[in-house]
């Protein structure tokens, strides 16, 4: 009777390993829109992981390793244009109070954002576990602004945190 559950139990586990090979595999053939809707759908936020991605001409023909940059290339360019859109509000500052508020903001956005464009870099160099690590620090640093009360950033700031822990489980799956 073990016997019989033994034989069971591998034939088992060499049905999922080959269920799972295929379907890997299949992912890794994939480009363009299947793709986007393939990855997006191991993501958080797939409606903005989809709709950031199709935004880019760029995805209807990236293989995994091509989506997984331009999603990384996208966030740095969200990211320098949330710091532009901070900058400005410090030098809209009505108070000195308010002032300081808004630079600190800034200050510590602009530092994550050198961050983040650094992990573009160990991406480059297939470092896509130090690049993951990189993309999830910045995210996690995203919120500093909010709580320090610029409620101006908060749209921006809430769409670079979906898309950002959207791409910690793309390039996972790099990996």
């Amino acid at each position: 009777m073990a016997i019989k559950y033994g034989v069971s139990l591998s034939l088992l586990v060499i049905q999922i390993v080959l269920f799972s090979s295929h379907h890997f595999a299949k992912a890794d053939n994939e480009i363009g829109k299947p793709l986007i809707t393939t990855t997006c759908s191991h993501t958080e936020f797939p409606d903005v992981c989809i709709s950031t991605l199709e935004s880019d001409p760029r995805s209807s023909s990236a293989d995994l390793t091509n989506l997984s940059r331009i999603a990384l290339e996208l966030a740095i360019t969200e990211a320098n244009e949330t710091k532009a859109e901070a900058f400005k509000l410090v030098n809209n500052a009505g108070s000195y109070e308010s002032w300081g508020i808004r630079l600190a903001c800034y200050d510590g956005f602009n530092s994550s954002v050198y961050q983040l464009e650094e992990s573009l870099q160990y991406f480059d160099q297939l470092k896509y576990n130090e690049s993951n690590r990189i993309v999830d620090l910045f995210n996690g640093g995203l919120n500093y602004c909010i709580n320090l009360g610029v409620v101006e950033l908060t749209t921006r700031i809430t769409f670079l945190r979906k898309f950002t822990t959207d791409i910690v489980a793309i390039l996972h799956l790099l990996f």
